[in-house]
């Protein structure tokens, strides 16, 4: 987003507007609602208004810190199943040469886990970096928001059919939600909604959906992050302090954002965003 000038600047309003960005981040990050849409919409609404303009001037940098965050808060819940994960391609690793892979993730569940989500995060590095340049159109353009907004909702509430089962997690099954998630780098489209959902579709238990869900966007937001940090900002930037600020932000709301979205992914009731996402599409459509 290109500020037009530092006219009217206050600093104590644009860090809250940072702030309010962060939080609306680490909400929409594990909420099926589409954390990059939100922004999206955040960012269209704020240049209408004329609001912290000078202080978004680098947005690049401050998604990437925001995404950061939300990774932190990942690992928070999930560092036990990380720690299994790191040591079960340890292990990985160690089979290859011997050529006893197969039987090692037949027999080990973190050894197959760590396996497909290596797996799965090679279609998602594919189509992210694919996608870029449609994903930054279609940020800026309310009318293709309204209409990922809406697909997205419409496999939310298909959910509500997919109680999943006990299927096992297979790197076929992981080839095809990575590819799911590549997809969803598009604004609008939520990476935790389509993801938990197609893995319910394809029969995996829910909290395994949900578990398999965000392990799977570790190395998919770190990645990001790495390909677009430029560290240069890191000391150039005039705002870092309120970034970061924002970044706190992002990470206290995810937290709680992540907690109840795997109660409610238990208790089956993943399709109740659907109608706030339609809700989000009328704004969009209506006011933007």
């Amino acid at each position: 987003m290109t500020a037009p000038g530092p006219r009217g600047y206050s600093g104590v309003v644009d860090t809250l507007w940072i702030m309010l960005l962060g939080a609306v981040q680490g909400a929409t990050e594990f909420l099926p609602v589409s954390s990059s849409g939100h922004l999206a919409v955040g960012q269209l609404i704020i240049a209408g208004g004329g609001h912290a303009v000078e202080i978004i001037d680098d947005s690049l940098l401050l998604e990437v810190l925001l995404h950061l965050a939300t990774l932190l808060a990942v690992v928070a819940v999930y560092r036990r199943e990380v720690v299994a994960v790191l040591k079960g391609a340890g292990r990985c690793l160690g089979a290859l040469p011997t050529g006893r892979l197969g039987r090692l993730i037949s027999n080990d569940d973190d050894a197959n886990l760590a396996l497909a989500i290596v797996v799965g995060s090679l279609p998602t590095a594919a189509l992210g970096f694919a996608l870029r340049k449609p994903a930054s159109t279609i940020a800026s353009s309310p009318d293709a928001l309204v209409f990922c907004f809406l697909g997205c909702a419409c496999l939310l509430l298909a959910s509500r059919w997919w109680p999943g089962g006990r299927r096992r997690l297979s790197w076929r099954l992981a080839l095809f939600i990575g590819t799911i998630q590549g997809v969803a780098v598009l604004p609008g489209i939520s990476r935790s909604g389509v993801t938990i959902a197609v893995a319910l579709a394809l029969g995996l238990r829910r909290e395994e959906a949900a578990r398999f869900s965000f392990l799977l966007s570790v190395p998919a937001i770190l990645g990001a992050a790495i390909l677009e940090i430029d560290p240069a900002a890191l000391t150039a930037g005039d705002h870092l302090g309120a970034y970061l600020l924002g970044a706190s932000a992002a990470f206290a709301v995810g937290l709680g954002a992540l907690l109840l979205l795997l109660r409610l992914v238990r208790g089956g009731r993943l399709w109740l965003f659907a109608p706030y996402l339609v809700a989000v599409a009328v704004f969009c459509a209506v006011f933007l």
